[in-house]
């Protein structure tokens, strides 16, 4: 059974913003919610927190309605934290200090033992004395999952956790996620509009595109099987071609991805190389892009322009071989 759930929430301002989302998610897993900007993604999880209310739908958690947030003094709930773009930290104060303001009503003992904790677990050992306006932003992003877990609920809601970090606090960030939700058994659902990062991060995934869930599945599937052509172009680069064409060119017998009867292939699968080997096809090179661990190259064979990967860089016009794999 599903540890957090949220049933055909519904919300309307002055548009439709959310059209009977369903979604769950269960304990140490995380959700990763991929969508742009004005798709929806910041009001679903205000609802999920219980900030706002939605026209229609409902909350679970543990099997259980969650009260609507009209009918309380203070929205929110106590075993449902969220992690806001801004942070939300008090400047001056120390990332300590922020970290113990969460437990400011509990014993002194235990604020002090669970602060530690806290610091430990984000790995903020190194920045324990800063005051937060001194923060990087991967430090503080951390600072604030601390400042949320600190009365260790049961879900934990982060809005665009990338947002605003450097490759490397991306990959700390990620890493202290992980960890997090696997240690504390927690529902952690995310939102981004970077699909590397919602591809890399989690453990199932959904689409949101104008209110709309489109697909939700592993990022695996989302990947390699989207529904549609929206999904295939905003989750990766692709090649969206004539089933016909590829076959042709290729002699495979591939079926359509989509009604169009045309034939989803991402660029990893064009493997292209100077040298050729059996099943490759003559091909132009057309244009060149440095990828990091490979160079993504844009060829001409039999008058169709096709992205592939090259682990030497070929240049512009030089004649070389494309297979697909």
């Amino acid at each position: 059974m599903p540890l957090f759930q949220l049933q055909n929430i519904t919300k309307a301002f002055d548009k439709m913003v959310l059209q009977n989302v369903t979604l769950n998610v269960g304990r140490g897993e995380i959700f990763g919610l991929l969508g742009e900007s004005g798709s929806g993604k910041s009001t679903l999880l205000r609802i999920a927190a219980g900030l706002i209310d939605a026209d229609s739908g409902q909350i679970l958690l543990k099997n259980k309605a969650i009260a609507p947030a009209y009918n309380k003094l203070i929205p929110g709930h106590a075993d449902i934290k969220i992690v806001h773009q801004d942070y939300e930290l008090f400047a001056q104060l120390t990332v300590r200090e922020n970290i113990s303001y969460a437990l400011r009503f509990y014993e002194k003992q235990y604020q002090q033992t669970r602060t530690q904790e806290l610091i430990e677990l984000c790995q903020l050992e190194n920045v324990v004395t800063k005051p937060a306006k001194l923060l990087s932003g991967g430090e503080k992003q951390r600072t604030a999952i601390a400042k949320a877990i600190a009365e260790k609920p049961k879900v934990l809601l982060l809005d665009e956790p990338f947002a605003h970090l450097d490759l490397l606090n991306r990959n700390r960030l990620s890493e202290s996620i992980q960890r997090l939700v696997t240690q504390m058994g927690l529902a952690c659902i995310f939102v981004t509009h970077d699909a590397p990062n919602a591809l890399a991060l989690s453990d199932r995934m959904g689409v949101l595109r104008e209110g709309i869930l489109l697909q939700t599945d592993t990022p695996e599937n989302i990947y390699h099987l989207p529904n549609n052509r929206y999904i295939t172009e905003l989750t990766g680069e692709a090649n969206i071609l004539k089933v016909n064409a590829i076959n042709n060119i290729f002699g495979t017998n591939l079926v359509p991805t989509f009604p169009d009867k045309t034939v989803l292939v991402r660029p990893e699968n064009i493997i292209i190389d100077p040298q050729y080997y059996s099943g490759s096809v003559e091909a132009t090179v057309k244009q060149v892009v440095f990828g990091g661990s490979h160079y993504k190259v844009q060829v001409l064979v039999d008058k169709q322009k096709i992205w592939g990967q090259s682990a030497i860089k070929p240049t512009v016009n030089q004649i070389v071989f494309a297979s697909l794999r």
